[in-house]
């Protein structure tokens, strides 16, 4: 897998859990609805993962978020892929991840936190926190990616 997917996954699957869970439904998932696209400049990207651009597309079905993410990688190349993620507190296996588990929930009414694991070991985790003025989203990313070197880096997103 290339850095930039590997980020991305991360991105998208890996965020630390937190007490006080709000349900899948809570109203704070229409703050994350809509497009975010990385501003690189504000970013703290790890030397393994520098990819050129990405872009966020969380959608909201029912009880599932629905991500899509984009962007051009550190070679060049646009990658794209999609993922769901449960905010309900609740182990899901990852049908883009197979052997992957995500627990995804609400921290604190504008953050959304993850954490994923294999075999039982947390394997990564990050957070969405969403500003006040709903205009950007910081993640936090921390993980171990496809070539098994760990990494970590805060990824500021605008709408």
């Amino acid at each position: 897998m290339k850095p930039f997917v590997a980020a991305a996954i991360v991105m998208i699957a890996f965020w630390s859990q937190a007490p006080g869970q709000a349900s899948a439904v809570d109203p704070n998932i229409k703050q994350l609805a809509g497009v975010w696209k990385a501003n690189l400049s504000k970013s703290q990207r790890h030397p393994n993962h520098l990819f050129q651009s990405a872009t966020l597309n969380f959608e909201v079905t029912g009880e599932v978020i629905v991500l899509t993410y984009s962007g051009v990688n550190m070679s060049g190349e646009q990658e794209s892929g999609t993922t769901e993620l449960h905010p309900d507190g609740k182990e899901h296996p990852m049908k883009e991840a197979p052997g992957l588990i995500e627990v995804t929930k609400w921290s604190g009414g504008n953050s959304l936190e993850t954490v994923a694991k294999k075999d039982g070991k947390v394997v990564g985790q990050s957070s969405y926190e969403i500003s006040s003025d709903r205009k950007t989203l910081t993640a936090r990313l921390k993980g171990i990616d496809a070539s098994g070197a760990g990494f970590e880096q805060m990824i500021v997103f605008e709408r």
